[in-house]
């Protein structure tokens, strides 16, 4: 992922880097696992705050992780559940319409 050896990754060379093969057999597991470390209750969502602290140690400013959680919990509940969450990302990496991707990035 890192093109040009530096070692930091852009998120420019995971765009790059990033299809739906490689997000189904390598990324959905790493951010998965992620999310899964944010679920500090084990239930199998994210509040706010979870999503938006997620998000920001993965470089989103709070306001664009604040827009995407609004974008995954279109019915007010207060929670993104870790499915809707992957899916979401997978769409947008994939190119597919992705209203937390547009959010974020």
């Amino acid at each position: 992922m890192d093109a040009n050896g530096d070692g930091v990754m852009t998120y420019q060379e995971y765009d790059a880097w990033v299809d739906a093969e490689k997000f189904d057999t390598v990324c959905q597991f790493a951010l998965g696992a992620l999310f899964d470390l944010a679920d500090a209750d084990q239930d199998g969502a994210l509040d706010r705050a979870q999503f938006t602290a997620l998000r920001q140690a993965l470089g989103n400013r709070a306001d664009n992780a604040d827009a995407a959680f609004d974008a995954l919990d279109p019915t007010n509940s207060g929670r993104v559940d870790r499915a809707a969450y992957l899916a979401a990302i997978r769409a947008y990496v994939t190119g597919d319409e992705s209203p937390m991707g547009v959010a974020l990035y």
